[in-house]
């Protein structure tokens, strides 16, 4: 009796080093938002504080959707699902609309509510990771049919359609990431998921080399050097940052290329900072906080006890990884710039609350009864679609 309710309190245990990981990085965050946006906050609004005490009340809140969605049965999202990603759709077709979608750097990403704004993309993101780990884990064994490629890939391409021509490039790859992860997970063919993906880039390298701003951003990602003094001035002062940083950095607070040199520092371009204030040292660090993460996050998937949390566990953690990768790559010039912020570090309430929520669901499966032995990749077992 005492091994069995040893068992029993085990499985409805969190995962520690999970929760840890993510509590570690979102206050991390904090003091690098406020390290960042200090000199800029303090010349433009008179409150040096003004973005970190934001950041602080948004990761607060955090703190408390993540508790809230730890205690959430999966199965209960299931019920969400449909309707989370059909407001996500209504809420990204919102921001076309005059007065309602709020323009910033030439972008129409954000949406207006009264005194409140928010990006209806990150809704988005977990919106398509419910929705998809209900119906793939619906699908009954046996090869896939027309019926199934209406049910995921139509309401997938919707989303990305919307997002794309916000215009955001940068989120409609991590959207794309997220499908190809989940897909793969519920055993659709190779080479259909190959054949897609190619698609895709092709249709991705078009919009670019016919977009204007995202043509320039990659001449400046091609050289960089022989673009300083404008479209590649971003870049350049990004790796300027990191590497005066050394091995050790500058010293938390002490870096100089926040002070008016690196744009937007605190937001998408904040591991530029982390890089110069805390060295090689802190940025090793970062990156091996999102590996655990990672590990973590994919060990709780392949353990669930049922499809749909295996499903809904990898899309979550395929979704903040990747985007903290694409990021972390973005900085450090390994591929063209795209707006997207790092995870948990950058500044922006949306993203940080919608990351600790969906932090608090994969803590949620990993509180559910425990299996062993089954595969992350091409599931066998199903379970019933009434269920």
């Amino acid at each position: 009796m005492a091994a069995v309710s040893r068992r029993n309190a085990g499985a409805l245990a969190w995962d520690g080093p999970l929760a840890s990981v993510a509590i570690i990085l979102a206050v991390f965050g904090f003091f690098m938002v406020l390290s960042a946006s200090a000199p800029s906050a303090e010349f433009r609004l008179s409150d040096g504080l003004f973005f970190f005490k934001k950041q602080v009340a948004w990761g607060t809140l955090g703190f408390v959707a993540m508790f809230l969605g730890a205690g959430i049965a999966t199965e209960r999202l299931r019920v969400a699902s449909k309707v989370m990603i059909g407001l996500s759709a209504a809420f990204l077709a919102a921001t076309y609309v005059p007065h309602l979608g709020v323009s910033q750097l030439g972008a129409a990403r954000w949406l207006r509510l009264g005194p409140m704004s928010f990006q209806p993309s990150e809704f988005a993101k977990l919106g398509m990771v419910m929705y998809l780990a209900d119906v793939l884990a619906r699908k009954p064994e046996g090869p896939w049919t027309r019926k199934d490629l209406r049910q995921t890939v139509l309401p997938v391409l919707g989303l990305l359609g919307l997002v794309l021509f916000q215009p955001d490039l940068g989120t409609t790859l991590i959207l794309a990431g997220i499908a190809f992860a989940m897909f793969l997970c519920a055993g659709m063919p190779l080479t259909w998921l190959l054949g897609g993906s190619g698609v895709g880039l092709a249709a991705a390298a078009y919009h670019v080399l016919h977009t204007p701003y995202q043509r320039d951003r990659f001449l400046a990602f091609v050289n960089p050097w022989a673009h300083s003094k404008d479209i590649g001035f971003q870049l350049v002062q990004s790796l300027l940052a990191i590497g005066s940083g050394g091995i050790f950095g500058t010293g938390w607070g002490q870096g100089k290329e926040k002070l008016f040199y690196l744009p937007i520092q605190h937001t998408d371009f904040i591991f530029a900072v982390v890089g110069e204030e805390l060295g090689l040292i802190g940025t090793i660090l970062v990156v091996a906080l999102f590996v655990v993460l990672a590990q973590r996050g994919f060990s709780i998937a392949q353990r669930a006890r049922s499809v749909h949390a295996k499903l809904l566990a990898t899309g979550i953690t395929a979704g903040i990884v990747f985007q903290a990768f694409l990021n972390i790559a973005v900085v450090t010039a390994s591929v063209p710039t795209t707006g997207v912020p790092l995870p948990f570090l950058s500044f922006g309430g949306t993203s940080l609350l919608v990351t600790l929520f969906s932090m608090g669901l994969l803590l949620g499966v990993s509180r559910s009864p425990r299996t062993s032995g089954q595969p992350l990749v091409h599931f066998t077992r199903r379970i019933p679609s009434s269920s």
